[in-house]
Protein backbone atom coordinates (compact mmCIF):
# COMPACT_ATOMS: atom_id res chain seq x y z
CA UNK A 1 0.00 0.00 0.00
CA UNK A 2 2.79 2.38 0.96
CA UNK A 3 4.62 1.67 -2.30
CA UNK A 4 1.42 2.31 -4.25
CA UNK A 5 0.95 5.72 -2.60
CA UNK A 6 4.55 6.69 -3.33
CA UNK A 7 4.14 5.59 -6.96
CA UNK A 8 0.93 7.61 -7.36
CA UNK A 9 2.58 10.65 -5.82
CA UNK A 10 5.51 10.36 -8.24
CA UNK A 11 3.12 10.11 -11.20
CA UNK A 12 1.24 13.17 -9.94
CA UNK A 13 4.46 15.18 -9.76
CA UNK A 14 5.07 14.36 -13.40
CA UNK A 15 1.54 15.19 -14.50
CA UNK A 16 1.21 18.58 -12.79
CA UNK A 17 4.07 20.32 -14.67
CA UNK A 18 2.82 18.83 -17.93
CA UNK A 19 -0.64 20.28 -17.30
CA UNK A 20 0.85 23.67 -16.54
CA UNK A 21 2.91 23.55 -19.71
CA UNK A 22 -0.26 22.89 -21.70
CA UNK A 23 -1.51 26.31 -20.58
CA UNK A 24 0.95 28.08 -22.87
CA UNK A 25 1.07 27.67 -26.65
CA UNK A 26 3.51 25.16 -28.09
CA UNK A 27 5.18 27.95 -30.05
CA UNK A 28 5.97 29.83 -26.84
CA UNK A 29 7.26 26.72 -25.11
CA UNK A 30 9.54 26.02 -28.09
CA UNK A 31 10.75 29.61 -28.08
CA UNK A 32 11.62 29.49 -24.39
CA UNK A 33 13.31 26.11 -24.74
CA UNK A 34 15.66 27.71 -27.26
CA UNK A 35 16.41 30.75 -25.10
CA UNK A 36 14.88 31.60 -21.75
CA UNK A 37 15.86 34.64 -19.70
CA UNK A 38 14.89 36.13 -16.35
CA UNK A 39 15.73 39.22 -14.34
CA UNK A 40 17.12 37.72 -11.11
CA UNK A 41 16.64 41.07 -9.34
CA UNK A 42 12.94 40.71 -8.66
CA UNK A 43 11.66 39.98 -12.17
CA UNK A 44 8.43 38.01 -12.49
CA UNK A 45 8.41 37.04 -16.18
CA UNK A 46 10.12 34.58 -18.49
CA UNK A 47 11.61 36.34 -21.51
CA UNK A 48 12.64 35.08 -24.93
CA UNK A 49 14.76 38.18 -25.63
CA UNK A 50 17.86 38.87 -23.54
CA UNK A 51 17.33 42.60 -24.13
CA UNK A 52 13.55 42.74 -23.88
CA UNK A 53 12.29 46.32 -24.27
CA UNK A 54 9.87 45.93 -21.36
CA UNK A 55 12.74 45.63 -18.88
CA UNK A 56 14.55 48.62 -17.39
CA UNK A 57 17.88 48.98 -19.23
CA UNK A 58 19.81 48.83 -15.98
CA UNK A 59 18.76 45.16 -15.63
CA UNK A 60 19.91 44.23 -19.14
CA UNK A 61 21.17 41.92 -20.42
CA UNK A 62 18.92 39.39 -18.72
CA UNK A 63 20.25 36.16 -17.25
CA UNK A 64 19.79 33.01 -19.32
CA UNK A 65 18.41 29.92 -17.62
CA UNK A 66 17.31 26.51 -18.87
CA UNK A 67 13.57 26.38 -19.39
CA UNK A 68 11.57 23.71 -17.62
CA UNK A 69 7.89 23.34 -16.83
CA UNK A 70 8.25 24.06 -13.12
CA UNK A 71 9.32 27.65 -13.92
CA UNK A 72 5.70 28.32 -14.89
CA UNK A 73 4.74 27.98 -11.23
CA UNK A 74 6.95 30.96 -10.41
CA UNK A 75 6.97 33.14 -13.52
CA UNK A 76 4.48 34.42 -16.07
CA UNK A 77 5.28 34.76 -19.77
CA UNK A 78 6.40 38.15 -21.05
CA UNK A 79 3.94 39.18 -23.80
CA UNK A 80 6.38 41.71 -25.25
CA UNK A 81 9.25 39.52 -26.41
CA UNK A 82 7.25 36.39 -27.21
CA UNK A 83 5.78 36.59 -30.67
CA UNK A 84 2.72 34.39 -30.36
CA UNK A 85 -0.19 36.38 -31.68
CA UNK A 86 -2.74 35.21 -29.14
CA UNK A 87 -0.53 36.44 -26.29
CA UNK A 88 -0.14 39.87 -27.86
CA UNK A 89 -3.71 40.24 -29.03
CA UNK A 90 -4.94 42.10 -25.95
CA UNK A 91 -2.34 42.70 -23.23
CA UNK A 92 -3.62 43.47 -19.76
CA UNK A 93 -3.31 47.02 -18.36
CA UNK A 94 -0.43 45.80 -16.23
CA UNK A 95 1.34 44.42 -19.32
CA UNK A 96 0.71 47.77 -21.00
CA UNK A 97 2.28 49.43 -17.98
CA UNK A 98 5.48 47.45 -18.45
CA UNK A 99 5.73 48.86 -21.97
CA UNK A 100 5.94 52.34 -20.45
CA UNK A 101 7.56 51.53 -17.13
CA UNK A 102 9.51 48.30 -16.48
CA UNK A 103 7.93 45.80 -14.10
CA UNK A 104 10.80 46.16 -11.62
CA UNK A 105 10.15 49.90 -11.40
CA UNK A 106 6.41 49.40 -10.98
CA UNK A 107 7.09 46.93 -8.19
CA UNK A 108 9.62 49.18 -6.46
CA UNK A 109 7.40 52.26 -6.52
CA UNK A 110 4.33 50.29 -5.48
CA UNK A 111 6.13 48.89 -2.42
CA UNK A 112 7.38 52.34 -1.45
CA UNK A 113 3.93 53.81 -1.97
CA UNK A 114 2.24 51.18 0.18
CA UNK A 115 4.63 51.88 3.05
CA UNK A 116 4.24 55.66 2.89
CA UNK A 117 0.62 56.24 1.89
CA UNK A 118 -1.27 53.01 2.48
CA UNK A 119 -4.27 52.63 0.16
CA UNK A 120 -4.85 56.29 -0.65
CA UNK A 121 -3.15 57.55 -3.82
CA UNK A 122 -0.15 57.32 -6.09
CA UNK A 123 1.74 60.22 -7.57
CA UNK A 124 2.56 58.84 -10.99
CA UNK A 125 -0.36 58.14 -13.31
CA UNK A 126 1.40 55.22 -15.05
CA UNK A 127 2.16 53.45 -11.80
CA UNK A 128 -1.26 54.43 -10.50
CA UNK A 129 -2.99 52.77 -13.43
CA UNK A 130 -0.76 49.72 -13.20
CA UNK A 131 -1.36 49.36 -9.48
CA UNK A 132 -5.13 49.70 -9.89
CA UNK A 133 -5.17 47.16 -12.70
CA UNK A 134 -3.24 44.70 -10.58
CA UNK A 135 -5.15 45.13 -7.32
CA UNK A 136 -8.54 46.56 -8.25
CA UNK A 137 -7.94 49.23 -5.61
CA UNK A 138 -9.62 52.60 -6.04
CA UNK A 139 -7.27 55.47 -5.18
CA UNK A 140 -8.68 57.67 -2.47
CA UNK A 141 -11.01 60.48 -3.49
CA UNK A 142 -13.12 62.22 -0.85
CA UNK A 143 -16.03 62.72 -3.25
CA UNK A 144 -16.29 59.49 -5.18
CA UNK A 145 -16.02 55.81 -4.38
CA UNK A 146 -16.92 54.30 -7.69
CA UNK A 147 -15.13 51.50 -9.57
CA UNK A 148 -15.73 53.33 -12.86
CA UNK A 149 -13.13 55.93 -11.86
CA UNK A 150 -10.17 53.61 -11.48
CA UNK A 151 -7.12 55.20 -13.15
CA UNK A 152 -6.41 54.04 -16.69
CA UNK A 153 -3.74 54.76 -19.26
CA UNK A 154 -4.26 57.99 -21.22
CA UNK A 155 -5.93 57.94 -24.61
CA UNK A 156 -3.53 58.50 -27.49
CA UNK A 157 -5.27 61.74 -28.44
CA UNK A 158 -5.37 63.15 -24.90
CA UNK A 159 -3.40 66.28 -24.06
CA UNK A 160 0.04 65.06 -22.88
CA UNK A 161 0.64 65.00 -19.14
CA UNK A 162 3.64 67.29 -19.59
CA UNK A 163 1.43 69.94 -21.23
CA UNK A 164 -1.19 69.60 -18.50
CA UNK A 165 1.47 70.08 -15.82
CA UNK A 166 2.78 73.14 -17.66
CA UNK A 167 -0.69 74.74 -17.83
CA UNK A 168 -1.83 73.68 -14.33
CA UNK A 169 -0.59 76.75 -12.43
CA UNK A 170 -2.30 79.44 -14.56
CA UNK A 171 -5.44 77.29 -14.84
CA UNK A 172 -5.74 76.91 -11.05
CA UNK A 173 -4.91 80.58 -10.45
CA UNK A 174 -7.66 81.62 -12.90
CA UNK A 175 -10.30 80.57 -10.36
CA UNK A 176 -9.53 83.74 -8.39
CA UNK A 177 -8.78 81.88 -5.18
CA UNK A 178 -6.45 83.14 -2.49
CA UNK A 179 -3.77 80.93 -4.08
CA UNK A 180 -2.23 83.23 -6.67
CA UNK A 181 -0.11 82.07 -9.57
CA UNK A 182 2.96 83.04 -7.55
CA UNK A 183 1.82 80.88 -4.63
CA UNK A 184 1.04 77.91 -6.85
CA UNK A 185 4.33 78.11 -8.73
CA UNK A 186 6.16 77.44 -5.45
CA UNK A 187 4.38 74.11 -5.06
CA UNK A 188 5.19 70.77 -6.65
CA UNK A 189 2.87 70.03 -9.59
CA UNK A 190 2.13 66.32 -9.90
CA UNK A 191 -0.03 64.73 -12.61
CA UNK A 192 -1.23 61.84 -10.50
CA UNK A 193 -4.00 60.10 -12.41
CA UNK A 194 -5.84 59.74 -15.70
CA UNK A 195 -9.47 58.78 -15.18
CA UNK A 196 -12.01 57.82 -17.83
CA UNK A 197 -15.32 56.75 -16.26
CA UNK A 198 -17.65 54.50 -18.21
CA UNK A 199 -20.66 56.61 -17.21
CA UNK A 200 -21.47 60.15 -16.10
CA UNK A 201 -19.64 60.68 -12.83
CA UNK A 202 -19.49 63.76 -10.68
CA UNK A 203 -16.43 65.97 -11.40
CA UNK A 204 -14.97 63.75 -14.14
CA UNK A 205 -15.26 63.96 -17.91
CA UNK A 206 -16.37 60.73 -19.56
CA UNK A 207 -13.88 61.48 -22.36
CA UNK A 208 -11.03 61.43 -19.83
CA UNK A 209 -9.74 63.69 -17.05
CA UNK A 210 -6.29 64.50 -15.75
CA UNK A 211 -5.96 64.88 -11.97
CA UNK A 212 -3.28 67.29 -10.77
CA UNK A 213 -1.96 67.66 -7.23
CA UNK A 214 -0.24 70.77 -5.88
CA UNK A 215 2.01 69.72 -2.99
CA UNK A 216 4.59 71.16 -0.70
CA UNK A 217 7.14 68.88 0.93
CA UNK A 218 4.63 67.42 3.39
CA UNK A 219 1.09 67.48 2.02
CA UNK A 220 -1.33 68.28 -0.79
CA UNK A 221 -2.41 71.91 -0.85
CA UNK A 222 -4.81 71.84 -3.79
CA UNK A 223 -6.32 69.59 -6.47
CA UNK A 224 -7.22 70.44 -10.05
CA UNK A 225 -9.23 68.25 -12.44
CA UNK A 226 -8.95 69.04 -16.15
CA UNK A 227 -10.74 67.64 -19.19
CA UNK A 228 -8.01 65.67 -20.95
CA UNK A 229 -9.18 66.57 -24.46
CA UNK A 230 -10.26 70.21 -24.15
CA UNK A 231 -7.90 71.36 -21.39
CA UNK A 232 -10.84 72.99 -19.62
CA UNK A 233 -10.71 72.65 -15.82
CA UNK A 234 -13.87 71.41 -14.13
CA UNK A 235 -12.88 71.30 -10.48
CA UNK A 236 -10.42 73.05 -8.17
CA UNK A 237 -10.12 72.55 -4.45
CA UNK A 238 -8.01 74.32 -1.82
CA UNK A 239 -7.61 71.65 0.82
CA UNK A 240 -6.58 73.64 3.94
CA UNK A 241 -9.44 76.12 3.44
CA UNK A 242 -11.98 73.38 2.54
CA UNK A 243 -13.04 75.47 -0.45
CA UNK A 244 -14.04 73.99 -3.82
CA UNK A 245 -14.80 75.49 -7.23
CA UNK A 246 -16.94 73.17 -9.35
CA UNK A 247 -17.06 74.07 -13.02
CA UNK A 248 -14.95 76.39 -15.14
CA UNK A 249 -13.26 79.48 -13.66
CA UNK A 250 -15.77 82.19 -12.77
CA UNK A 251 -17.96 79.98 -10.59
CA UNK A 252 -18.54 80.84 -6.95
CA UNK A 253 -16.55 79.03 -4.29
CA UNK A 254 -18.28 76.36 -2.24
CA UNK A 255 -17.30 76.32 1.43
CA UNK A 256 -17.64 72.89 3.01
Amino acid sequence: MKKTIILLFAILLCIIPACIADEIPDEVASLLKEHCYINPSGGSKLHADQNCQSVNPRYLPLTEIEFNNTLLNQYSICPVCTTVEQLQEEPSPLDQATLVMPEEEIYRITVEWEKEYGFSELWDYQVNAAFSAETGTIPYNPYIFDPSVLPVFPDDDAIPAEKIAEDAVPLAASYGSRLTENDLSKLQVIVSQYVKPNKDVYLFSITGSWLINFRNDEESIAWLYVDAHTGIPNFFRIIPDEVSYIGEPGVEAIHD
